[in-house]
């Protein structure tokens, strides 16, 4: 990493670089959404498809729920540094030992962590995967996307009570349709007549009757 730094420039951006510097020991703070129909994403879909084709016949939600999660990590170091190509110079922090998570921030007199819009606006944006928004404040994050952790839940009791209900008409059905059938087999044993078998006649019992209706104009 490059280290020469003009001494010059650093007096200009003195403001900018200590507002960079202070976030040492903080924590670099992202959000994420995540499908969680088994199989994510591609599991949905899949599911869907398989619905469509069976004319509807497989029940299905219109869309997976989704959670929401928040990534955190910690700034390790803050430190001056020039861009090898553009010479351009600015300060880096770094958030792992081996630097691949390292972010840059230009030294151009302007204070670099000044919000531009309103955190819940840039947490909605980056659940889109808009903008590269990371934030320093874990515990507003994690209030704003457990907001939307919430709404999913109270979707998904509102579809699970609804559902309930609909399960227990299905059993009251099933229920119904047997003890009905029962009763009708019983009283068919129980008016027995003299002479007639009626293992016989029952054996036809799986006959369907074509009944027509003749309508006069």
């Amino acid at each position: 990493m490059e280290k020469s730094i003009d001494v010059n420039i650093v007096a200009g951006v003195r403001q900018s670089a200590s507002l960079i510097g202070a976030l040492l020991g903080k924590a670099y703070s992202t959000v994420e959404s995540k499908t969680i129909w088994q199989g994510g994403e591609e599991g949905f879909e899949r599911d869907k498809a398989a619905a469509n084709a069976a004319n509807s016949a497989i029940l299905i939600t219109n869309r997976s729920p989704k959670k929401y999660t928040l990534k955190t990590q910690d700034i390790l170091s803050a430190q001056f540094y020039v861009q090898p190509i553009t010479g351009q110079q600015g300060v880096v922090i770094n958030l792992r030992d081996d630097g691949k998570y390292d972010m840059f921030f230009p030294l151009d007199g302007h204070n670099p962590v000044v919000a531009e819009k309103p955190v819940a606006d840039a947490i909605s944006d980056a659940l889109k995967g808009e903008g590269e928004n990371f934030f320093l404040d874990p515990k507003t994050v994690a209030t704003v996307i457990n907001e939307a952790n919430k709404a999913e839940v109270k979707n998904i009791d509102t579809l699970i009570t609804a559902l309930s209900k609909m399960k227990q008409n299905l059993q009251g059905a099933i229920i119904e349709n047997e003890k009905k059938a029962a009763e009708i087999e019983k009283q068919w044993v129980d008016s027995k007549v003299n002479g007639v078998d009626i293992k016989t006649v029952m054996n036809g019992s799986g006959a369907v009757l074509n009944v027509h209706t003749t309508v006069e104009e």
